[in-house]
């Protein structure tokens, strides 16, 4: 009878040198009704803002000295909506895009779909979180403001029927 002989190599990557895609930390966000939303390479906080609506900056095609940022969002192509800019008279053609759960805005870009046809996608801020079920700490974030413009401009309206009344 042969002799059968079996031999084992133990390999580790311990001693393997890291390469770029094993150093990428890949981040899921979700909706706040817990739908998978977005993932992308790193945190949304540590990206840049946008001034008018502070909502976060992914450019989705590269830049002359900014790479394109891998993410992938998981969200349906919302109504197209013009927004008037704050401070000026500019209009600007959004294309938001909904959780395809409830419904939600959750980002938007300046061009037509498919998401990452532009230059950027923005994350509205308060949208998503990071743990699936809990509400992210910017979601109610200058909603104090906003109630109070609006209770000024129903006193200003209710001031202007009493004046027409009289």
């Amino acid at each position: 009878m042969p002799k059968v002989f079996t031999r084992a190599i133990v390999s580790s990557s311990d001693q393997a040198s890291a390469t770029q895609s094993s150093r990428a930390v890949l981040r899921s966000y979700y909706c706040l009704c817990g739908d998978f939303l977005l993932v992308i390479q790193g945190k949304l906080d540590r990206l840049p803002r946008r001034k008018t609506d502070g909502a976060y900056i992914i450019r989705s095609q590269p830049g002359a000295k900014a790479p394109a940022r891998k993410f992938k969002l998981n969200a349906q192509p919302g109504q197209r909506v013009t927004v008037k800019r704050k401070g000026s008279d500019n209009l600007e053609i959004r294309q938001p895009f909904v959780c395809s759960r409830c419904k939600t805005p959750v980002a938007y870009q300046v061009p037509p779909p498919p998401a990452g046809s532009g230059p950027f996608v923005y994350i509205i801020k308060g949208a998503m979180t990071e743990l699936q079920g809990r509400v992210p700490p910017d979601a109610f974030e200058g909603e104090a403001e906003l109630e109070k413009e609006a209770a000024a401009e129903e006193k200003k309206k209710n001031a202007a029927a009493a004046a027409d009344k009289k």
